[in-house]
């Protein structure tokens, strides 16, 4: 169950934002926490992720150098076993066989590149990966109270893409409509051969296990049955007294079984046979009525019964056809017969009726003798199995030791078991690839009816300014929503979604007022993004929101040592994902989180060795 608001609660050093970056490692980050704790406990971490409603587990090992590649499996974590693993590298995020590319495709954001240099139209320019995109997502404590929110004041080319990453998310790029173009071919190109792919195996499939995906289970069943059945009878064997009489007895016994057998399935192959006859009798009648029945009414449509030309009393030829005009015959007045006209209506009905039940009895007969085939070759195989026994028999009634040939037997019989549960076994894990590929198919048509709609949406695209006024406005309100002090209104984003308050750029604001601007300005663009159906994820993760407020304020800032400010934001996040946030989720990494929000703590790390779990590496209490 996705929770819309979780928190990672307890003290510190018990691994809270280890979690986060696991997470962040897990999505592609380079590097996963290296403590030595960590590293002598943890080989290797998972996540499961919502796409698009699919659930998706992605794996990474964390032993030695950060891994190269991602396993990812369309499946829960606890159903890995039985799902299909697809290796991801990480090195190149604009391929197509790179966990960033799988991820940005599941957000319409896949293929898109980002420019180094706003005033350059050759510079180069580097895929869109999922890196980009996650500043927009995680945000760690060293970030809120940075003074360096949107780069501006580090790498410039890193400040450029994030502008772009803004502009990509809310769809107001430039290139995005060419992009979801492409997209949309390469969907559909995926689609057609996931299509392809899915009738190429079903074909292979049906033709070696006709039964489907239940009859393999069930054919499984009963071979793993009649195998431990086997290997007990042996059991018993083994331990039984090698008498003369019980061996030869239990090889009549086991004659008679497979004569029954024998005599049962060429019952089956009888009555199967009767009944086809049958059936192909009665196909022959309706063959023969549906041909008079034809005729019939092929005879009412040449010879018109109302063709009469010359007066039957007195022999002189009529002026005019004999026709019913009103109801009344004019040749002789008399009121025109019901019945005529519903015996025409009655054999085409007839007619209908009998060509199609001559149809489904054609086709019922086609399904008919197809399974009479295969309950041929279960009778001849009864009868092969008969004249193995008896020859058993025989020989074992000729040994000096009837015990010995009997448990031969007996091995050789779970031999064939063995053989049997192996072939099941294929059956079931060709039919699980094919439901598989079907799902696959199946998504990838979601994905293309998705990217069409999106298309036809991204030619009316959001116009940048209206966006950004947007943003500016929410942004305003979240801050006064929080009860920032001394607020009076005066705050905006500017055109490059750079912060001001109180007049001032954000970075002159004190080390509690840059943590509560980061926080409005954060949740401003995912609140904006999910209610606009933009491409972010619709996730925000934001480690330490306490950071500079409330009893953590620096002494010389009493205007934020106020720990109702704490409080203003969760209700504030509360609010929201109980309105329109609905469906969007957040994650606070926080010590020590309003106990109203009790409820809303996924986990406690005590950091105390007697009141478990201490924390993310349970047993780390030095």
């Amino acid at each position: 169950m996705i929770r819309p608001l979780g928190i990672i609660a307890g003290a510190s050093q018990t691994g809270k934002t280890s979690v986060v970056e696991y997470v962040q490692y897990l999505l592609g980050a380079p590097e996963y926490p290296d403590h030595e704790e960590m590293r002598e406990n943890v080989t290797s971490a998972a996540l499961e992720v919502s796409l698009n409603g699919e659930i998706y587990t992605i794996q990474r090992t964390t032993v030695g150098s950060p891994s190269k590649f991602a396993s990812v499996w369309h499946s829960t974590l606890e159903g890995i076993g039985e799902a299909l693993e697809a290796r991801l590298q990480l090195e190149k995020p604009g391929a197509q066989d790179s966990l960033s590319y799988f991820l940005m495709d599941a957000l319409g954001l896949a293929g898109a590149r980002l420019q180094t240099s706003a005033g350059n139209p050759n510079a180069d320019s580097h895929a869109f990966s999922f890196q980009d995109l996650s500043r927009l997502v995680f945000f760690e404590n060293s970030r809120l109270d940075s003074k360096n929110l949107l780069v501006e004041g580090g790498n410039p080319v890193v400040a450029y893409k994030l502008q772009q990453t803004i502009d990509f998310a809310f769809r107001t790029s430039d290139e995005e409509l060419g992009l979801a173009t492409q997209r949309l071919r390469n969907a559909e190109a995926a689609l057609r051969e996931a299509e392809a792919t899915s009738r190429a195996l079903l074909a292979v499939v049906e033709k070696e296990y006709p039964l489907g995906s239940v009859g393999a289970s069930i054919l499984l069943e009963e071979a793993s049955g009649a195998r431990v059945s086997l290997v007990e009878r042996i059991a018993l064997s083994d331990r039984a007294e090698a008498a003369t009489q019980n061996g030869l007895s239990g090889l009549r016994s086991r004659l008679n079984r497979e004569q029954r057998a024998e005599s049962d399935a060429w019952e089956r192959v009888r009555l199967r046979t009767s009944l086809i006859e049958r059936l192909r009798a009665l196909a022959l009648q309706y063959s023969d009525d549906k041909r008079k029945l034809t005729f019939l009414t092929e005879a009412e449509k040449a010879f018109d019964p109302l063709r009469v030309e010359v007066c039957p009393a007195c022999l002189e030829r009529l002026e005019r056809d004999a026709e019913v005009v009103g109801g009344r015959c004019s040749l002789c007045g008399g009121h025109e017969r019901a019945d005529a006209v519903a015996g025409s209506m009655l054999s085409r009905r007839e007619l209908r009726a009998t060509t199609q039940r001559l149809d489904e009895l054609t086709d019922y007969l086609g399904r008919l003798e197809s399974e009479l085939q295969l309950l041929k070759d279960r009778a001849e195989f009864n009868s092969l199995q008969v004249q193995s026994v008896a020859s058993e028999l025989d020989r074992a009634a000729a040994l000096p030791a009837p015990f010995l040939a009997a448990r031969d037997q007996l091995m050789r019989d779970l031999g064939v078991a063995e053989a049997d549960v192996a072939r099941a076994e294929v059956g079931v894990r060709l039919w699980t690839r094919v439901e598989e590929a079907e799902r696959a198919r199946d998504l990838k048509q979601g994905t293309v009816t998705r990217l069409r709609r999106e298309q036809r949406e991204l030619s009316a695209r959001p116009d940048r300014r209206d966006v950004r006024n947007a943003l500016s406005k929410r942004f305003a309100e979240i801050l006064a929503e929080f009860d920032y002090p001394k607020l009076k209104g005066d705050a905006w984003l500017d055109d490059k979604l750079i912060p001001h308050v109180r007049g001032n750029g954000y970075v002159k604001a004190s080390s509690g007022g840059l943590v509560l601007i980061s926080l409005a300005w954060a949740m401003a663009l995912w609140e904006i993004s999910w209610e606009r159906r933009a491409l972010l994820p619709g996730l925000l993760v934001i480690d330490s929101p306490q950071k500079n407020l409330g009893h953590r304020a620096s002494p010389d800032d009493a205007d934020f040592a106020d720990a109702k400010l704490v409080d203003n934001v969760y209700s504030h996040v509360a609010r929201w994902l109980d309105g329109p946030g609905r469906g969007a989720q957040i994650i606070f990494v926080d010590n020590s989180p309003p106990a109203e929000t009790s409820d809303r703590v996924v986990i406690r790390f005590s950091g105390n060795r007697n009141d478990p779990p201490f924390g993310l590496i349970d047993d780390a209490v030095d």
